[in-house]
C-alpha cells in the first residue's frame, strides 16, 4: 500500500514539473497607438528632410493608416508560439488570474512607412519602387497586477526586404517580416523544455536518434530543432552546459518523440550512460 502511495506521489509530482516546465499563457492584445516622432519636428525641418531625400533620390512617405494591420500581425506572432494563446482584445470579468498566467499585450509604434526611389530599367524607362519600414515596442503586462514581464522594439527596416514595385505591396512584405519576427522571439522567450527518456539509435560510440518526452499536444512539430543541456548543481545552483542539437523526425505519441542527433552525438550518449539529466529545449 505504501509502494503504491509513494507511486502515485512521485507520478503527480513528475506531471505537476511537467505543467510548470511548458506552462501556458494566454495574452490579451489591447490597444496599439501611433507616436510618429516625425510629427513633432518642424515644418521646416520636413521640408529640408523631404529635399535631402529627394536629392538622394529617395522619398518616404507616412503609412499611420496601417496602424491595425501592424496590431494584427502582433496579434498573429504571439498567437503561432507555442506556449501563448492570443486574445483579440482584453479579458472579460472573471478571466484574469492571479498565478501570473494572464497577460495583456500593447504596443506603441513609431514608425511605419514607405520609401520609394526611381530607377531605369534596362531599356532606358524610368519606373518607382518601395520598401517599408515597421518600428514598434510590445510591452507584456501581468494582467492582475499590471507589473511588466518583458518590453522588446520590433524593427523591420530598408535592409529587410526588397525593392517591390507597389507602396501596399512594400508594407505587405514588411508586415510579414514583422510577423515571423514576433514570433520566432516569443517562442525563444517561452520555449518548451523535455528531456530526452530514451536513446535509440547508436553507432559505435554516438548516439544517433533519442526519444523525447512531448508530442504534438505541446506543440512539437517534425523539423523542430531542439539545443541538448546536461545539468548539475552548483552551490546549490542549476548550472547549464550545451552539448548538442536535436531535429524531430516523428511524433510517436503526445508525450514521444523520435528526434535525430544533428550534433554532439557522443557526448549525448556519454552523459546518458552515465545516467546524467539530459534536457532539451526548442529553439525555433
Amino acid at each position: 500500500m505504501k509502494k503504491i502511495f509513494f507511486s502515485l506521489l512521485a507520478l503527480i509530482l513528475t506531471m505537476n514539473a511537467m505543467a510548470e516546465r511548458n506552462q501556458k499563457y494566454s495574452v490579451a492584445v489591447t490597444d496599439f497607438t501611433y507616436n510618429n516622432k516625425s510629427e513633432s519636428t518642424s515644418k521646416t525641418q520636413k521640408v529640408l528632410g523631404t529635399i535631402l531625400d529627394i536629392a538622394a533620390g529617395q522619398v518616404t512617405i507616412d503609412k499611420g493608416q496601417y496602424v491595425d494591420a501592424v496590431r494584427a500581425k502582433v496579434l498573429q506572432g504571439i498567437g503561432a508560439s507555442y506556449r501563448l494563446h492570443a486574445i483579440d482584445g482584453p479579458y472579460q470579468p472573471g478571466e484574469v488570474k492571479t498565478d501570473g498566467t494572464t497577460l495583456y499585450a500593447s504596443g506603441i509604434l513609431t514608425n511605419i512607412s514607405t520609401t520609394q526611389r526611381s530607377v531605369e530599367d534596362a531599356k532606358k524607362k524610368m519606373h518607382i519602387e518601395y520598401k517599408a519600414q515597421i518600428s514598434v515596442t510590445v510591452h507584456l503586462k501581468d494582467a492582475a497586477t499590471d507589473k511588466v514581464v518583458n518590453s522588446k522594439t520590433f524593427t523591420v527596416s530598408d535592409y529587410d526586404c526588397s525593392w517591390i514595385e507597389t507602396s501596399e505591396g512594400a508594407i505587405t512584405n514588411a508586415l510579414a517580416a514583422l510577423g515571423k519576427r514576433v514570433h520566432s522571439y516569443y517562442n525563444a522567450l517561452f520555449p518548451l523544455h523535455a528531456s530526452i527518456i530514451e536513446g535509440s539509435t547508436e553507432k559505435k560510440d554516438k548516439q544517433k536518434e533519442v526519444y523525447i518526452d512531448l508530442g504534438a499536444p505541446s506543440g512539437v512539430h517534425k523539423g523542430m530543432h531542439l539545443k541538448v543541456f546536461v545539468t548539475k548543481t552548483v552551490a546549490g545552483k542549476e548550472a547549464k552546459k550545451e552539448i548538442g542539437k536535436l531535429k524531430v523526425e516523428e511524433i510517436q505519441g503526445d508525450e514521444v518523440s523520435l528526434c535525430k542527433v544533428q550534433k554532439g552525438g557522443a557526448e549525448i550518449k556519454a552523459a546518458l550512460d552515465a545516467g546524467e539529466t539530459v534536457l532539451v529545449t526548442s529553439v525555433d
